[in-house]
């Protein structure tokens, strides 16, 4: 039937939903046919045929679980289906090679519901990721990225104001969409564009810009799939649609031969709408006996001239278009309903919170759903208090039966479950514990028809129950639900709309329309260039970077201070020469804890480095030599388990360790042996006027800098901070997983000869403080452990005072027992002033 449907729709021309004509037909750019794929006993494609033309703009559409997402994988080469073919621009495509990698080459891009950028880099960066060959091989990278990134982002939203070197994760979760656009759109060679729920987080003015993108790259003869439950943005945007239900085409066709009414039912809805409510009181005279819970007043209602009182069982919607202002007040009642203090509110009730953007704010990603929907009311409970399981469970499955979620599911893995599904069980968190406030931000945003009924319905419920529902939407005929709707402008609420008031053209016009002027008013998110961070970001992000640079001036200039000859060119090389293994040792610990894991061998590892180049390196040159690269390519190795075994980084690491130490005791029981002429020549060599240990410390941190800011470098961080994503764009986490040990190695090599070096002899045990004097440092430096965050100007500079810490007890004659305890109290005293800042810039 698939197929017969397909031809039947190729019988209509495809044309621009703006009704200009295509400039000339050629075959499909894509065709599958009868793609099936299983996951045990569930079967999600079954026998499915699409097709599309060049210049077609197609819209896909289906209930959450109807298969589409698994469809598009397999188009794009993520996922292998257990039957059928395809074929690209008529080429039969075998899926055993079909790969990310191989679907852009052949011009197909998709942008996916859940954001797949790299949150730690700039948005040029995360361009780079996207399209890696556009810059060629020239050293001179990154120029050419700014410009493709400042490019595509105006091509597809002109004035966004997005800044090339901005870091995504200062970004505004739309503004987030719109580099994922705008990145996958920029490609030359593109052919076929998989757009995802691309509009979910956009405003009405961004969602235009997309639209009208579309239009103009169709006539380009560039074709669209278009995934969107806006069903309506559906019909206004695509020439052809087809409908998936349980993993089958039900029905495509022209656009103009579907309703909304009829597309609801073919995607297994339960009817129209139910008028602007699904139940409860009809307007606000009502409710005039209810508790308030909530009145919002001061700045955020000067407009208005008076202040809001919000009662208990009133549904309370926020709009206003993206940047106004109304999500900045659902977290500062979040904030207040905690306990905080703020001038413009008060709040009588703790809330319950759920965010539309789950990946970041939603899901325990290792949790059972069960664990995810009971959390909260857990965590109301006193600290000596009892759980009893079978208790939580039969809530859990009071509100899952409520909200139509199956209560098999509980005891899955959160992420194993649908976008819509998922979301559902975080409505459950926040109305489980019986929070007498509910604030949701966004929760709808890429869920389906189906399941938002379930939610409009829940929702009512709990308004019924005497709870205050805040629900903040980017999508105005859900506001329909809502009770009483304050619409925002420029941070303030300009109206109050209220029973019958509430309607979607008073909602958009009280949006763009200022009350006090009666003159449009310009939306604040293309209010200009959105630098890498605000200022007052930058000045903390500022002090931040600093704080390891202090550290080391301080420690310096006491030492400086207690003894003047500390400051002398030989007194300088004397203290730094000690650092400069430390120094190599934190520098490979970064590129580590880069990838979001840490490595609790790597002191041992250059020790017995220290070993083999004392020993074997002097008396059988070759054989040493030999014997190094060994133990580097084993090193690097450990990649590869970690890996493909999915085993912790911190397991395999310290089970090397112990590998490390017992080879180092083999070849040398006790410490001895001396340094090679030639290295000790190499790390002995002096510049007139500089000492030679402050040089290798610069050296080492120029080169920990220029791996840092490479193509590698860039790879590497993405791999800590989104690996999922990068898979997904092609590229491969076992050969980047063991190049990462390898350039890690390569600095701990350096270390261990440094020490060889240094001392002109050797010990195994020589290694083992410099571990977790490393992590200390990575640390201080400015690294985060989790999140691909590096800064190796701040690790040198940890790693530098940590060494420097020794000598200044013993010029304050002070036992070097207390080095560590120091070392310690610096460590925690800098996190203490980093949580601290970064406390305070979050507030603001």
């Amino acid at each position: 039937m698939s197929s017969a449907l397909s031809k039947d729709r190729h019988l209509h021309a495809p044309v621009p939903a703006d009704g200009d004509t295509l400039p000339g037909r050629s075959g499909p750019v894509v065709v599958l046919d009868g793609i099936s794929k299983s996951y045990g006993p569930s079967r999600v494609n079954d026998g499915i045929h699409l097709s599309i033309h060049p210049g077609e703009v197609l819209g896909l559409v289906g209930a959450n679980g109807a298969g589409k997402s698994t469809l598009m994988r397999i188009l794009c080469g993520v996922t292998q289906p257990d039957e059928g073919t395809l074929a690209i621009a008529g080429t039969p495509v075998e899926f055993g090679s079909h790969s990310p990698r191989e679907a852009r080459a052949r011009g197909i891009r998709i942008v996916h519901q859940e954001l797949s950028l790299c949150t730690n880099l700039t948005v040029a960066e995360n361009f780079f990721l996207e399209s890696p060959d556009h810059g060629g091989r020239s050293p001179v990278w990154r120029p050419r990225y700014r410009a493709l990134a400042r490019r595509g982002i105006e091509a597809v939203f002109p004035n966004s104001g997005i800044a090339p070197d901005a870091v995504v994760g200062d970004l505004t979760l739309g503004q987030r969409q719109m580099v994922e656009i705008a990145r996958a759109a920029s490609d030359p060679a593109l052919r076929l564009l998989i757009l995802d729920e691309p509009t979910s987080s956009l405003d009405s003015e961004r969602g235009a810009q997309l639209h009208a993108f579309i239009r103009r790259r169709a006539r380009d003869g560039v074709s669209f799939i278009f995934i969107s439950h806006k069903l309506r943005e559906v019909l206004d945007v695509v020439a052809s649609v087809v409908v998936m239900r349980n993993g089958r085409v039900v029905r495509e066709g022209p656009a103009a031969g579907f309703t909304i009414h009829a597309l609801v039912e073919l995607m297994g809805g339960d009817g129209e709408r139910r008028g602007r409510r699904t139940g409860g009181v009809p307007d606000g005279s009502a409710r005039q006996d209810a508790v308030p819970l909530l009145r919002i007043g001061g700045q955020a209602t000067a407009p208005l001239g008076r202040s809001i009182d919000v009662a208990a069982g009133t549904v309370l919607g926020l709009a206003g278009l993206e940047g106004a202002g109304q999500k900045e007040l659902l977290h500062r009642i979040r904030a207040c309903a905690a306990g905080g203090r703020d001038p413009d509110l008060t709040c009588t009730a703790q809330a319950g919170f759920v965010s539309g953007d789950r990946q970041r704010e939603g899901v325990f990603a290792l949790w059972d759903v069960l664990r995810n929907m009971t959390i909260a009311e857990v965590a109301r409970r006193r600290f000596t208090a009892l759980l009893s399981p079978g208790a939580e469970r039969e809530a859990a499955e009071r509100w899952a039966g409520q909200l139509r979620l199956a209560p098999e599911r509980l005891p899955s893995r959160l992420l194993d479950l649908s976008g819509g599904n998922q979301q559902k069980a975080l409505v459950a968190r926040a109305l489980l514990p019986g929070f007498d406030i509910v604030l949701l931000d966004d929760p709808m945003r890429g869920v389906d028809i189906g399941a938002k009924h379930d939610f409009y319905r829940v929702i009512r419920e709990a308004a019924d129950a005497g709870r205050l529902v805040v629900w903040l939407s980017t999508e105005d005929v859900e506001l329909l639900e809502c009770d009483r709707v304050l619409v925002f402008q420029n941070g303030a609420i300009v109206r109050d709309l209220e029973g019958e008031d509430i309607s979607e053209d008073s909602i958009v016009g009280s949006a763009f329309q200022s009350e006090a002027s009666g003159r449009s008013a310009p939306a604040p998110a293309a209010a200009g260039p959105i630098a890498a961070k605000p200022e007052a970001s930058n000045w903390t992000a500022g002090l931040v970077s600093l704080m390891p640079l202090a550290s080391l001036a301080l420690v310096a200039g006491a030492l400086g201070w207690l003894n003047p000859s500390a400051a002398s060119l030989f007194g300088v090389d004397l203290l730094l020469s000690s650092a400069v293994p430390l120094v190599l040792i934190a520098l490979a610990q970064m590129v580590i804890v880069g990838g979001s894991q840490v490595d609790l061998g790597i002191g041992a590892y250059a020790g017995l480095v220290n070993v083999i180049s004392a020993t074997i390196l002097v008396e059988q040159p070759a054989l040493g030599a030999a014997l190094l690269a060994a133990v580097l390519a084993g090193y690097s190795l450990l990649g590869a388990v970690i890996e493909r075994r999915r085993i912790p980084a911190i397991v395999v690491t310290l089970g090397a360790s112990f590998i490390w130490l017992g080879c180092g005791f083999t070849l040398q029981a006790a410490p001895g042996g001396s340094s090679p002429d030639w290295l000790a020549a190499a790390f002995g060599w002096q510049l007139p006027g500089l000492p030679t240990a402050a040089v290798m410390v610069v050296l080492a941190g120029l080169c920990g800098l220029l791996v840092d800011r490479s193509r590698l470098g860039v790879v590497l961080r993405a791999f800590g901070n989104n690996g999922h994503a990068l898979v997904q764009a092609g590229w491969s986490p076992l050969r980047h997983s063991v190049l990462r040990y390898l350039v890690a190695g390569l600095f701990a090599t350096a270390a261990g000869l440094s020490m060889t070096a240094i001392t002109t002899a050797s010990d195994i045990n020589a290694g083992s403080s410099f571990t977790l004097l490393s992590i200390a440092a990575v640390v201080i430096g400015g690294c985060r452990l989790v999140g691909g965050v590096t800064a190796p100007a701040g690790v040198v500079a940890g790693a530098v005072t940590l060494s420097l810490i020794g000598s200044l007890l013993s010029f304050l004659d002070i036992s070097t027992d207390y080095n560590a305890a120091v070392q310690g109290l610096l460590l925690i005293g800098i996190l203490a002033l980093r949580t601290m800042i970064d406390r305070k810039e979050t507030e603001a």
